[in-house]
């Protein structure tokens, strides 16, 4: 019992709101936005710090929404689009990767519920060397810019239906 105690204390040390760690991995400033009206997609972001040796994110998962995805946006005729993350994302050798608005982040589509400010909403992260590394985002307000002042983009105006995710729509900025 005394040993079952133990592994629960140290598991429970390993999360702190926004924070987790396994291996050499670090995970911090890990949020989302809370979804506004009816909604059904999030994106999820975080820094991944790495205090080892190189590794690769190669899928993400979560019960939270239908389908979880790597994403990240690039530039295509002049429109801004957002597409699956083939192949993994590196994490390099004592280095570090920033899931932030308008580069990589978690994609969340399919919400089986609204994100209500103030949960905390659980992805697990696949890493090829560290396996898996469970992380606990913080759900901040519908207008929130991240835990840093980071600029937000809005992801409930963009398509992400399988026609390689649409135009997005500016406006609401």
């Amino acid at each position: 019992m005394k040993k079952l105690l133990a592994v629960v204390a140290t598991l429970a040390s390993l999360f702190v709101a926004g924070h987790a760690f396994a291996a050499d991995i670090e995970i911090k400033d890990a949020w989302t936005k809370a979804s506004l009206g009816q909604v059904r997609n999030g994106a999820g972001f975080l820094t991944v710090i790495n205090h080892g040796g190189e590794d690769r994110i190669v899928n993400v998962r979560s019960d939270v929404a239908e389908k979880t995805e790597l994403h990240t946006h690039i530039m295509a005729n002049n429109v801004m689009k957002m597409r699956q993350v083939e192949g993994g994302i590196d994490v390099p050798m004592h280095g570090e990767v920033q899931f932030k608005p308008g580069s990589y982040h978690v994609m969340l589509m399919g919400l089986k519920k609204p994100l209500e400010e103030g949960e905390m909403i659980n992805v697990t992260l696949e890493f090829e060397k560290a396996g898996d590394v469970p992380v606990m985002i913080n759900v901040m307000g519908p207008l929130a810019n991240g835990p840093a002042g980071m600029d937000a983009m809005d992801h409930g105006n963009m398509n992400h239906g399988d026609e390689g995710h649409g135009k997005m729509d500016h406006s609401a900025h």
